[in-house]
């Protein structure tokens, strides 16, 4: 169960001591005194470790505070990051590639889960070449999530300016709405950059693309309500019709095979640990190849693997996720 509550600051030690007994299991921290202050979030992750181990935290936080003694205080927790990556309503916003890049990579071999929180239209000067940019910096950052709260909140409505339209407005939209589908709800992370290289298109293009692809089929922002009440299933599906719908608009059929089996087979490991939802799959290659390193370049799987046909189950197997043969 997940719970956002009016946190006691001045007694964290029994807030989070309680947790148990009051049957909480997920908590999002939302206060700047923590995400802007390092000593203040290495007090709370210590606290959080020491009387409620067992929880799963979402922790927001801008960039400049994260070092390695956060990190190795994030890794005693089950947790998620989420890296700031927006500006405050009426001030401009910087795009720091050096320091987000190193965070990210410090973040990537410590193995935490991190996502980052964007906006559009609400920092002073942002323009929708911007909001491109962005995107297009962070997707190669391997985040687990991209969040854009102001889509599910009246509270950050994005006014049209002389640079940023409010067609541009709605543009944007649409693709924060296509990411936060297809990638962030879609689990798309471990194999997102590997099936984007062989397109030659920008991150930004393809979601741009994915959005229109939404309104054409009734899927988009208009219809939110329903998609986000969607299973991982049914957005893989969608990730899967788009993807050769986008493969054979190249000339690139002859990779689809490659591309559809990470995608399922990456599903399916991610629907196991999350919901413990076992899946029956028929794929094209050798479970072994398909998470191994050479997946990274599906071109070049595609050209030196040998095709497989095989049907596996993914599965618990000695307690840990796996496959077998049927």
């Amino acid at each position: 169960m997940q719970s956002e509550y009016n946190f006691d600051l001045s007694n964290i030690d029994s807030e989070l001591a309680s947790f148990a007994k009051r049957g909480i299991t997920e908590f999002a921290l939302h206060d700047r005194r923590f995400s802007s202050d390092k000593k203040e979030l290495a007090g709370f992750l210590k606290k959080a470790a020491r009387f409620a181990p067992d929880v799963y935290y979402s922790i927001p936080a801008k960039a400049e505070i994260i070092d390695s003694e956060i990190i190795g205080l994030l890794q005693n927790l089950f947790c998620s990051l989420d890296v700031i990556m927006r500006g405050e309503a009426g001030k401009k916003f910087f795009l720091d590639k050096k320091l987000f890049s190193k965070k990210a990579a410090l973040l990537n071999n410590a193995g935490i889960v991190f996502g980052f929180l964007m906006d559009y239209a609400l920092s002073e000067g942002d323009s929708i070449k911007g909001f491109r940019d962005r995107i297009d910096f962070a997707l190669p950052l391997y985040p687990n999530h991209i969040d854009f709260e102001q889509l599910f909140s009246d509270k950050k409505e994005a006014k049209s300016t002389a640079i940023f339209s409010s067609q541009d407005i709605t543009w944007a939209r649409d693709v924060a709405f296509a990411i936060n589908v297809f990638y962030s709800e879609g689990r798309a992370v471990p194999w997102f950059n590997s099936v984007l290289k062989p397109l030659k298109i920008a991150p930004s293009k393809f979601f741009s693309d994915f959005a229109e692809w939404q309104r054409c089929n009734n899927c988009g922002y208009e219809s939110r309500k329903k998609i986000l009440d969607a299973s991982h299933k049914e957005i893989e599906k969608m990730q899967v019709v788009f993807l050769e719908e986008k493969y054979s608009e190249k000339r690139l059929e002859r990779l689809l095979p490659v591309a559809v089996d990470l995608v399922r087979i990456n599903g399916a490991f991610s629907r196991l640990e999350g919901e413990g939802e076992e899946t029956e799959l028929k794929l094209s290659f050798n479970p072994d190849d398909l998470m191994s390193p050479a997946a990274f370049d599906i071109a070049a799987f595609e050209e030196n693997v040998c095709m497989e046909d095989c049907r596996v189950k993914i599965c618990v197997a000695n307690g840990e996720p796996d496959y077998k043969f049927i």
